[in-house]
């Protein structure tokens, strides 16, 4: 064995940390990475981290691409002359997923808390928009002492300031935060699920490309492979399309719903079967009249939202990290670029997703079957210029909320995940 590891130490590359020097060894080959001090070192924003089983008198170690740990012995046995496979540790993968979703369902959380009256706005405006529909309410009377009175009037072309005054006057701050409760609860699935899923899709890839790289001329030393810009947008694709499909697309039907009703109630209208005072009447009453997939109303387009938006906010995200501290010249690892970079990421998730967000929401509140036919008929009725500005609606809300909430987010889930991971 002490042969090995004199082979091994024929090669050598010195790396420094804060506080001291130290050589990393490689064999000839480049089939092992062995490291004869337990500190956590950093080369090239790569973290080192030692593996617990021992190597004789050195340390087998891996080295952490971002997102993926990759680690490697001696291809051949010196003893044996068998090859043996690259070292798993599957307790350490566990422990990163688990600690994913704890810091996923913090952050989504804390920005929900923080910015769903903002969510609620904009709901009310996109519901507004004008179709050609006949909508199914009818006119209440309004009695004097009544807590819900109609004391304005909101329609397709009232601004932001507009929807926010008359929520207010029409039920104060409990009115801001309709809807909460089911969506604060979803968010513990909603965040932890789209940070793991790329999490996990990050690794698969760059398992797979490094695993390629020697086949096709490359060498097994450092499994080098970057992740593309396009590779980002994918996993992020797969995190969205996931969460759409599993989590979101029930839980802003029944959002959607509530807040449409205390518009139309508070507009001296309301439906025809009676109030809903909660996410279980929605649920309920969906249930009779639609059967369990009546919840999944507007999945379609959800499922478009989310996978090209959060597609869009890891791509966004990886643009900030890498040019923010070119720009600011301060530490790259400082939590300023982290809050910039989930800013950024934010604004590219809502640039590109807005107009299908307005489609389902007129979907989800049942003013329109189908978001293309709706499209379509505003297109045809308004023209390509008009239909963008009416889809665009509450853009000061969707960008005045969605890059605070994206930095809140990513800090909060990037401070929480280093706490759970045991880093300072």
């Amino acid at each position: 064995m002490m042969d090995a590891i004199n082979n091994l130490r024929k090669s050598s590359v010195q790396i420094s940390n804060e506080s001291s020097s130290h050589s990393l060894n490689l064999d000839p080959g480049c089939k092992s990475i062995v490291m004869d001090d337990p500190d956590d070192l950093r080369m090239e924003n790569k973290l080192i981290t030692p593996y617990t089983k021992d190597f004789d008198d050195a340390q087998i170690y891996s080295v952490n691409y971002g997102n993926i740990s990759d680690s490697m012995v001696d291809s051949k046995d010196k003893r044996g002359g068998k090859s043996s496979a690259p070292l798993k540790d599957s307790s350490h993968d566990a422990h990163e997923v688990r600690n994913s979703i704890i810091a996923g369902s913090i952050a989504g959380m804390t920005s929900c808390t923080l910015f769903h009256p903002l969510d609620v706005i904009r709901t009310k405006m996109q519901a507004t928009t004008k179709l050609k529909t006949v909508e199914n309410s009818r006119k209440l009377p309004i009695k004097p002492g009544s807590r819900i009175m109609k004391l304005s009037s909101i329609n397709s072309s009232s601004g932001p300031l507009a929807f926010f005054s008359h929520t207010l006057k029409n039920g104060g701050m409990k009115a801001i935060y309709t809807g909460f409760s089911f969506p604060l609860a979803a968010q513990a699935c909603y965040k932890s699920t789209i940070f793991t899923v790329n999490k996990l899709s990050q690794n698969a890839i760059v398992d797979y490309r490094s695993k390629e790289q020697p086949k096709a001329g490359g060498t097994s030393c450092f499994p080098s492979h970057t992740l593309t810009l396009f590779e980002h947008f994918l996993c992020g694709f797969i995190s969205g399309s996931v969460n759409a499909l599993v989590f979101v697309s029930p839980v802003e039907f029944i959002r959607s719903q509530l807040i449409h009703q205390h518009t139309s109630i508070a507009q001296g209208k309301g439906p025809i079967k009676g109030e809903m005072t909660g996410p279980l009447d929605v649920i309920k009453r969906t249930l009779k009249t639609g059967g369990l997939f009546g919840l999944w109303r507007g999945a379609g387009v959800t499922f478009a939202r989310d996978s090209i938006g959060c597609g869009s906010f890891f791509v966004s995200f990886e643009l900030g990290k890498k040019y923010l501290p070119l720009i600011t010249e301060v530490e790259p690892a400082s939590q300023l670029h982290t809050i910039g970079a989930g800013m950024l990421a934010g604004i590219g998730y809502w640039a590109m997703t807005l107009p299908l967000d307005a489609l389902k929401t007129l979907v989800q509140t049942g003013k329109a079957n189908s978001a293309l036919d709706t499209l379509f008929l505003l297109i045809n009725r308004d023209g390509i210029v008009k239909t963008a500005a009416q889809l665009y609606r509450g853009w000061q809300l969707a960008f005045g909320r969605g890059a605070p909430s994206a930095g809140v987010t990513v800090m909060t889930y990037s401070a929480v995940y280093d706490f759970c991971q045991g880093k300072k």
